[in-house]
């Protein structure tokens, strides 16, 4: 028994019923009527919707139907919208289309590498034998050469005419080779055309593991009809250097009357870059003219994007992701206007943190405001290129049909009529008759008087026959007497000041009395003043206020002290957990100290602080010393070519790694008396962000004599900035 896989070869052509002619009328009547029974079920007679379906027909009616369900089984939040007409909208998965790519034969033969013989498995045996041939051991074995062969094959099973063009060429570690490959092949049911172009170049000993580096292109057109796997037709162009492999595709096939077409990159990069022109003459082209690339962080387009139809994002046009989103309008705080204020402040307005890295993220339309030390505020907004002015000309007439809305209109000469023309408001005022509805309520303090056209003496309290009144008398003010009317004023004029009428200052005597009757000296005055709290001190300390202040002993949690409001500050003794000055500030000053006494050479780390370097931070300024001190020391006992040197390197170390250092030489022995001897050194450090440890090391070592009695002493500060 054999198995027999039957293939589907299409729609079938039957011929047409015969008619039957007998002298059996018996025959002939049951004959015509299989004829008409065949007839209706086929179509071609009676009733249409009698008609018999076949299975292709079943299987191609649902296969859009099929296709849809598997989109919806498969929905996800990454799908793609398409409308399907009529009012009806399906949805397929972008994983499903990226899949549907990689299981195309096409993609599956470009990834093949162009050192591996499984690209040629789907040729006849003889063809794929000759492209297996590898060139570069081509031009090993026949150096420079020039071969051409010609096969033909012609027989009962199969027939074949293939030519085989190739260049070689070697010298040493070089090697190269070009071939040209032509066949055509049939063994009855199936058939091959095929052309493939192969280059190759190679050196050895190129990777430090001692093997070849080698460069390969391969062309390759293929064309195929088979009975069993249908029509096919492909051209793939690959390159390969090393490990890098890149290359496209372009394909088209028929199987079992199901046709598709598909066309392949495989690149790191791809662009699509159109000619630049200057006078005619084709030039290079410019960043610009780059209209469409891709790699692998995603999709770049420059210039225009026009799309006709529906564009969905996510399947259910959620938020737009970053760069795709309305403009934004800010406002902020710094002393001058800056291009990078500006970007830092639409970084953090889109929920962002640290400092904005380039432009990337600004959309045009973006605008902020940026209000200075002294009040005033600059305005620009983004154009896609720059930071611009906002200001608007219109040289000529602007007809709007429709609002204009606006927060503030600034114009010089501002004429506002009505429809006959008739002027409503202008720089000079406003019509009285075109105030409309004013109720007394809606002007506060006037009552009733707000609408009056006319005011009496009896309406307006306190004033008296004054209200009414255009001058004023003498006599009609009183307590004033003739005060009332005089524009300068005499120290004659004020009774009971005398001279000090006039006088700019006044010079107090030893007492002074108070209003509540008690005397106080003049040098009692500043204890009788109101002390400075820490809620009252921003009101008695203004800014520029001192100019030099004198701080005996003081202890400060945290200061801040603004550039402009002191000029200079003498502290005798202040401890400062943390000095805050506006424009520049310094985050921490630190101080650590450490000693030893040692009778061996060896190392000793004496002082240890900790910094903290914070975002923006300038770095810290560390100063550290050594002070050193051996005993008196006497001969060797063993003879005076014994005696010898102390000798100590001071080291400073940043998170256990030597940054700076200085040798201190302790004392030459014998020595009578002890020695002593001192080191200082200043360095600037700049850490990463974080917390870092500072250490000061003695090294300490000798020759000819032992160590005794040697103190050391050590000290480190860091003072570290943020400006």
């Amino acid at each position: 028994m054999t198995n027999e896989i039957r293939q589907d070869t299409g729609a079938a052509k039957l011929p047409a019923i015969p008619v039957l002619q007998t002298a059996d009328k018996g025959l002939n009547a049951w004959a015509a009527k299989v004829a008409e029974w065949l007839e209706v079920r086929s179509g071609d007679r009676g009733n249409s919707q009698e008609r018999v379906v076949t299975v292709r027909e079943l299987r191609e009616a649902m296969a859009p139907l099929a296709a849809l369900s598997d989109a919806v089984a498969g929905l996800s939040g990454g799908d793609i919208g398409n409308e399907l007409g009529t009012g009806l909208t399906a949805s397929a998965a972008v994983d499903r289309f990226a899949q549907s790519i990689l299981n195309t034969r096409l993609f599956k033969d470009l990834v093949k590498s162009l050192n591996d013989p499984a690209r040629f498995d789907d040729l006849p045996e003889e063809i794929r034998n000759e492209l297996k041939r590898d060139l570069i051991d081509e031009a090993r074995r026949l150096g420079a050469a020039i071969e051409k062969t010609e096969s033909l094959i012609q027989n009962n099973e199969r027939s074949m005419a293939m030519v085989v063009r190739q260049l070689t060429a070697s010298l040493r570690n070089a090697h190269a080779g070009v071939r040209e490959t032509s066949a055509a092949w049939s063994d009855g049911s199936k058939a091959f055309a095929v052309k493939v172009e192969q280059l190759a170049a190679s050196v050895d000993n190129y990777y430090k593991d001692g093997s070849a580096g080698i460069a390969r292109l391969e062309e390759q057109m293929t064309v195929q009809a088979d009975y069993s796997n249908g029509l096919r037709a492909q051209y793939t162009m690959k390159v390969q250097a090393g490990g890098a492999l890149a290359g496209y595709g372009i394909a088209a096939e028929e199987v079992n009357g199901k046709t598709s077409s598909a066309f392949i990159i495989m690149a790191d990069k791809f662009a699509v870059v159109a000619p630049s022109y200057n006078a005619g003459q084709l030039v290079t082209p410019r960043a610009q003219d780059v209209v469409f690339g891709v790699d692998a962080n995603g999709i770049y387009l420059q210039n225009n994007v026009y799309i006709k139809g529906n564009m969905r994002l996510d399947g259910t046009t959620r938020v737009l992701s970053d760069g795709l989103r309305g403009s934004v309008q800010l406002g902020v705080s710094a002393a001058a206007w800056s291009d990078t204020s500006a970007r830092q402040a639409v970084w953090l307005a889109l929920g962002k943190t640290l400092s904005a890295p380039n432009n990337n993220h600004l959309v045009i339309g973006d605008m902020v405001t940026i209000t200075l030390p002294n009040g005033t505020a600059v305005t620009r907004y983004w154009n896609g290129a720059a930071w611009v002015n906002p200001g608007v000309m219109i040289n000529g007439e602007l007809l709007v049909d429709g609002s204009v809305s606006a927060r503030h209109i600034n114009t010089n000469g501002l004429v506002i009529r009505d429809a006959k023309g008739e002027v409503i408001l202008s720089s000079g005022g406003m019509d009285a008759s075109w105030v409309k509805n004013l109720l007394a309520g809606q002007v506060g303090g006037l009552g009733g008087l707000a609408t009056q056209d006319g005011v009496t003496v009896g309406q307006v309290s306190g004033l008296g026959s004054l209200a009414t009144k255009n001058g004023v008398t003498v006599s009609d003010v009183s307590g004033l007497g003739s005060l009332a009317t005089k524009n300068i004023v005499s120290a004659a004029d004020i009774t009971g000041l005398g001279s000090l009428a006039t006088q700019n200052y006044t010079i107090i005597g030893s007492t002074v009395r108070m209003p509540d009757g008690s005397v106080m000296g003049t040098g009692d005055f500043v204890s009788r003043l109101s002390k400075i709290e820490q809620w009252n001190v921003s009101t008695f300390i203004a800014s520029g206020a001192i100019g030099r202040a004198y701080i005996g002993k003081a202890a400060i949690g945290s200061a801040e002290i603004d550039v402009a409001a002191v000029r200079a500050i003498h502290i005798n003794d202040a401890e400062i957990d943390e000095l805050k000055i506006k424009g520049g500030s310094v985050t921490s000053m630190i101080y650590g100290a450490g000693g030893a006494t040692t009778n061996s050479v060896g190392t000793y780390d004496l002082a240890v602080i900790g910094i903290e370097q914070v975002t923006g931070g300038t770095g810290f300024v560390v100063m550290f010393g050594v002070s050193g001190t051996a005993a008196a020391a006497v001969g060797n006992p063993n003879g005076q070519e014994f005696n010898g040197s102390l000798y100590a390197n001071v080291q400073l170390l940043l998170d256990g790694s030597a940054i700076a250092s200085f040798p201190m030489n302790q004392t030459n022995y014998p020595s009578a008396v002890p020695d002593q001897r001192h080191g200082v050194r200043a360095v600037f450090v700049k850490p990463g962000i974080g917390s870092h440890q500072l250490v000061v090391r003695v090294n300490v070592t000798s020759r000819g004599w032992s160590v005794r009695d040697v103190n050391y002493d050590a000290w480190v500060s860091a003072v570290g900035g943020k400006r």
